[in-house]
């Protein structure tokens, strides 16, 4: 099976930092979620969320979402020096709103001239400059913003780019935890009072969390002419927006039915052939249920393996795509397919193939991941193993 070479791989989220750290926490069923601890908002629990350790990006830049697309993307590239003119896709919601809201609590919409840097951070579009300026890398910026589906599509734009002939592309995804999804989320009632349960029969939302991913994705000529390991590849890309509601999915799951049947299409991919799904599976009752009958609708039975590792890290909004793809490179390697933390008691309403406590090892060559976010921002990806 073609597709575009991943030669990179970088992540940072409640499991610590670096892709050894976070296949031990899938394979131990690990959970980094614990009480918020980052800020306090009045009237408002400290909830279970997946929050990065400070101590991996405390002084590391005023930005704590710069801060993390930092770490991740330096991973990724890992030393690797990269010629020709590149492009650099990030997906996020929240920019630096974390920096904005502490500017704006300090001076109450007044200009605070002594620390109006603090708002230098607040467009989307400042992480990919940073990223381009700091990393020395020369090329396309491109910021992607459709909700939890962004990374995805930062990702697919970024392979579609090496398609195109684009000799690289860093392509990713951060949000850092902050006041305004915290709080919106809350008003929506989609938070959960404990730790997260995907698919479980007594879920009741979501846990939020925080973090960055990115791979590197090359030409596969071009990246074994300089001796470059691929690592695996990103085969399909397929995203829709059925605009149902603003932040409900449709309830039929047909948006996300048509990303997958699109991801499918542009890997010349048959659904039978499909291992592995990494789900959306944030734990709220709409989502997990318009879901399970798009996968249901797709899959001929008993269909692939299905998990969600929304339990382990918590939702990263704008970068659950790209740590989901990471995790899909990482399951395809390593033939280690992870359970749902948090699931015990599946929902019979659900028709997926859960992958059981403890994880199954097997052989892997085809894995698909989902992002649905608001809005009905679909997307899909469609990853081969490291030896197709």
């Amino acid at each position: 099976m073609h597709g575009v070479a991943i030669t990179g791989l970088g992540i940072v989220s409640g499991l610590g930092s670096g892709t050894e750290v976070h296949l031990d926490g899938l394979r131990t069923g690990r959970r980094g979620l614990h009480p918020l601890s980052l800020f306090s908002l009045p009237g408002l629990p400290a909830l279970h969320v997946g929050e990065v350790d400070e101590a991996l990006v405390s002084g590391q830049h005023p930005s704590r979402s710069v801060a993390l697309a930092l770490l991740a993307a330096r991973q990724a590239l890992a030393h690797q020096v990269l010629s020709g003119s590149g492009v650099v896709a990030v997906g996020t919601t929240t920019g630096g709103i974390l920096e904005s809201e502490q500017h704006y609590l300090r001076h109450r919409g007044q200009e605070g001239r002594a620390d109006r840097e603090l708002l230098t951070y607040h467009p989307a579009g400042a992480i990919a400059d940073v990223l381009a300026s700091e990393l020395g890398l020369s090329g396309e910026r491109y910021t992607f913003s459709t909700a939890c589906s962004s990374s995805a599509n930062a990702i697919g734009y970024g392979a579609a780019c090496i398609r195109q002939g684009k000799p690289w592309a860093l392509a990713g995804g951060v949000d850092s935890l902050c006041r305004l999804t915290y709080s919106g989320f809350h008003a929506l009632k989609l938070l959960s009072s404990e730790p997260c349960r995907p698919f479980d029969v007594n879920r009741s939302g979501l846990s939020l969390g925080e973090g960055a991913a990115f791979v590197l994705l090359e030409d596969e000529e071009h990246a074994r002419s300089r001796g470059a390991s691929v690592l695996g590849r990103v085969a399909g890309w397929g995203c829709t927006a059925d605009a149902h509601h603003m932040t409900a999915p449709h309830p039929e799951g047909l948006g996300a039915l048509a990303a997958m049947k699109a991801a499918l299409a542009d890997a010349g991919v048959e659904a039978s052939e499909v291992d592995y799904v990494n789900a959306h599976g944030t734990a709220t009752p709409a989502n997990d249920r318009a879901e399970g009958l798009a996968v249901g609708a797709l899959f001929p039975s008993p269909g692939p393996l299905v998990s969600s590792t929304k339990g382990s890290t918590g939702h990263t909004l704008g970068a659950a795509g790209a740590m989901e793809a990471v995790f899909c490179v990482l399951t395809l390697a390593a033939g280690f397919a992870p359970a749902t933390a948090g699931l015990s008691e599946p929902d019979p309403l659900l028709p997926f193939r859960h992958v059981p406590p403890g994880g199954v090892v097997a052989s892997l060559r085809v894995a698909l991941s989902n992002s649905f976010g608001f809005g009905g921002n679909n997307a899909t990806l469609v990853f081969a193993g490291p030896t197709q």
